[in-house]
């Protein structure tokens, strides 16, 4: 463990009063490095990697010196997970896949293990009960190539939403990507396993696959990370949040390292505090670093059940994610519910003209900011634009994240906090 903690640590040789770019930027690429490396196992599920990520974001909280909340750096919960610690394994007619590149196994699948002959279906082999009854009679005990339409509309993806959790009763189901291969965290499992192929391996005649996949549900611990700056008045409250969990591991051949998402929020929220650890603020300022977000906003809506601080005196609440290009400037949600705030960065950026845009967004759950706004505190959630496209993937790697525009979205934040008084 003392390993881990040294890229953390070398960030106290800097200068402490030091806020300029050079050192912002240092900061949040010794961060972002750390935090994405193979050592934290993708911030998952697999090998505690995300128990490790909230072991350094507590030492750090420590060193700047942050003040607890019930006299404790953690706010822990629990929650069921599907998780697959193995190594997967997907040959169709002989031909070996690579898992993470060429197939991903779905976060909610089950186990399956063998060799399987293939049927193919298409949306009308069920179209009728007559023919579903007929498809279902063939299908049991093999793997079904199921071959879509690509649709968009919700209603459409319910529809094969419900198509294949029928299916998956009967085998394992394969079906072809739309787009680039994307993976997340499932809280449940289905009989068999769903995996996903690239379009490139695709095969409309396969024959027979060969498959290991081997599922564990289980309870997993987690914990919030939070830190208190104390300021001048404690009459208000300034919150500051972004998630460190990431997908973690499938299997120990494929990692996702989560350098965007979000390793680059956590070094934003870092360099934040360690800002106001120096400089102190109007108000008090509560950092949060969430655990369990990837599972579906869990540790955000855990904190905002246990109320460990008063959600009434809280001014505002500044959500971060994905903060590392920022080319084409940042996008704010919840915009047209905090429009004073918004329009006062408007306000802000075309003075400084630091960002490339600042983008209103309306109200969308999409990430931990959502459990507080349900519950009537004021919260925005802050976003870049622009850049790597890579996401939920094996690609959002730290050595490829450009942190475009970080320092000038860095400076916007702390304008937007110092502004709120």
């Amino acid at each position: 463990m003392r390993i881990l903690h040294l890229p953390f640590l070398a960030l106290a040789a800097l200068p402490a009063a030091a806020q300029d770019a050079a050192t912002v930027l240092a900061n949040a690429r010794k961060w972002v490095d750390t935090l994405a490396s193979p050592a934290l196992h993708g911030r998952g599920y697999v090998n505690g990697g995300d128990s490790l990520a909230a072991e350094l974001i507590a030492a750090e909280f420590d060193r700047l010196g942050l003040h607890r909340v019930r006299d404790s750096r953690f706010e822990p919960f629990s929650f069921t997970v599907n998780t697959f610690p193995d190594s997967v394994k997907l040959a169709v007619d002989g031909n070996a896949l690579r898992p993470g590149i060429d197939f991903l196994v779905d976060p909610a699948s089950g186990s399956a293990k063998g060799r399987y002959d293939v049927v193919h279906l298409t949306l009308s082999d069920l179209a009728t009960p007559e023919r579903r009854a007929m498809t279902m009679g063939v299908v049991a005990g093999r793997a079904i190539a199921l071959h879509l339409p690509v649709v968009r509309s919700a209603d459409s993806l319910a529809l094969v939403r419900r198509v294949q959790d029928e299916l998956l009763h009967y085998g394992p189901v394969l079906r072809r990507s739309a787009g680039k291969l994307t993976w997340g965290v499932a809280q449940q499992a289905t009989r068999f396993p769903l995996l996903e192929l690239s379009a490139g391996v695709w095969n409309d005649s396969a024959a027979t696959i060969d498959l290991r996949v081997a599922n564990r549900m289980r309870k997993h611990n987690a914990r919030n990370v939070w830190g208190l700056v104390k300021g001048r008045s404690s009459k208000e409250l300034v919150v500051v949040t972004a998630h460190y969990d990431h997908l973690g591991r499938m299997g120990p051949d494929v990692l996702f390292p989560g350098a965007n998402d979000n390793a680059s929020g956590v070094s934003m929220l870092l360099n934040l505090a360690t800002r106001y650890a120096r400089e102190k603020p109007w108000c008090d300022v509560l950092f949060i670093a969430f655990a369990g977000e990837e599972a579906g906003l869990v540790g955000s809506e855990w904190c905002a059940v246990d109320r460990a601080f008063d959600l009434g005196a809280v001014k505002l609440l500044i959500n971060l994610d994905l903060m590392g290009t920022g080319e084409e400037g940042i996008t704010v949600v919840n915009a047209t519910a905090q429009q004073e705030v918004f329009d006062r960065m408007v306000a802000g950026n075309t003075a400084t003209g630091r960002l490339a845009q600042v983008k209103p967004r309306g109200p969308a759950c999409n990430s931990d900011h959502c459990p507080f706004v349900k519950r009537g505190v004021p919260a925005i959630f802050i976003y870049t634009l622009g850049g790597i496209a890579a996401y939920h993937d094996m690609f959002d790697r730290a050595d490829t994240l450009p942190l475009t525009d970080y320092h000038d979205v860095y400076l916007s934040l702390v304008d937007l906090i110092n502004g709120l008084k």
